[in-house]
């Protein structure tokens, strides 16, 4: 089963497929430059003991501002622990990119393994990613990536057990300290697509109907309302409408059969991944893609909107419409 639908990384990175050693990768990914603090000095030339720019050392490109307690933390320390967990488990590289000339850093992997949902002709490959971010935007992380064939939609594999599905290293002088621990738990990395696995066969195993759906999506997409009086108002029809895009991709989204909670997770994360705001996605030189694939992958807005929506579909029993459904 395939789809024309690209997944982010491969949408916005570099294919890396061949690459086998270190070097290589750092290579292919333009990953080879050092990241270095500057001081920042008054309009009268007096250095400020405060503050210093965050800058790409080659092109002098500057990141951010920074207080005086931020560490870069270079790229290829990050990435050495990386590689090692490519080599060890015998995954392929799949993709690298940097963000805003190197404001942010990522690659991504397959492991060998992947599974299947339910009896579907559904499969789930197994990815690891890293980011590396130079500026203050985010934490260096290692994540757990499930990657649905079907549609290249990509969400956290996230342990229930483990708590965690991404693994974070800190800017600081002890960044080091941070890194050894943040990898050291990053082998758990396996645990959490183990688990995942059985979540994806819950979501499978419960049936749930298209008026369902609807009501799910009220709960993950909640009524933004002003009260005149004893009359609720909704102050625009932007929710609906997304609610109304997932009602019809939990049955026409690639790979979806309109039957199971799956269905409806998945519904979630092609709609984040291809489907909202696509004009912006596709705009060339705004980054936009590559924005969304920090925000839908790696901890941001619209990883949390799928983690909300994998809890809910797992915990809620039942899902009743909202109260403005038929306004």
């Amino acid at each position: 089963m395939s789809s024309n639908l690209i997944a982010l990384d491969e949408r916005v990175g570099t294919d890396i497929t061949g690459a086998s050693t270190l070097t290589d990768v750092m290579d292919l990914a333009g990953f080879n430059f050092e990241v270095e603090k500057v001081p920042v000095y008054t309009p009268e030339g007096e250095e400020l003991d405060t503050h210093f720019l965050i800058r790409r050392a080659d092109t002098q490109k500057v990141f951010n501002v920074s207080r005086r307690r931020y560490t870069p933390v270079p790229i290829e320390d990050m990435f050495k622990p990386f590689h090692s967990m490519v080599q060890e488990h015998g995954a392929t590289y799949e993709a690298a990119g940097t963000i805003n000339d190197g404001a942010k850093c990522w690659v991504s992997a397959t492991l060998p393994d992947s599974f299947k949902v339910g009896n579907r002709d559904d499969e789930i490959q197994k990815r690891i990613m890293m980011l590396a971010t130079n500026d203050l935007s985010k934490r260096n992380a290692y994540f757990s990536i499930a990657h649905r064939v079907a549609c290249n939609n990509q969400y956290h594999a996230i342990s229930r057990a483990a708590g965690q599905s991404n693994y974070g290293v800190s800017h600081t002088k002890n960044w080091q300290d941070s890194l050894d621990s943040a990898f050291e738990n990053f082998k758990s990395a396996i645990l959490a697509h183990k688990e995942f696995e059985v979540q994806a066969g819950e979501l499978n195993d419960k049936v749930i109907t298209a008026d369902e759906v609807r009501g799910f999506t009220t709960q993950l997409f909640p009524d933004r309302i002003v009260v005149k009086g004893e009359e609720p108002k909704r102050k625009s029809n932007r929710l609906r409408n997304r609610r109304e895009e997932i009602v019809d991709l939990f049955i026409t989204g690639a790979g979806n059969q309109g039957l199971t909670r799956w269905d409806a997770f998945n519904a979630v994360t092609e709609f984040l991944d291809h489907h909202n705001n696509v004009k912006k996605l596709e705009a060339p030189g705004t980054y936009a893609a590559e924005r969304r694939l920090v925000s839908n992958v790696m901890g941001g807005a619209g990883d949390i909107l799928k983690q909300k929506a994998m809890t809910l579909l797992l915990n809620v029993n039942k899902f009743e419409p909202s109260l403005y459904d038929d306004e």
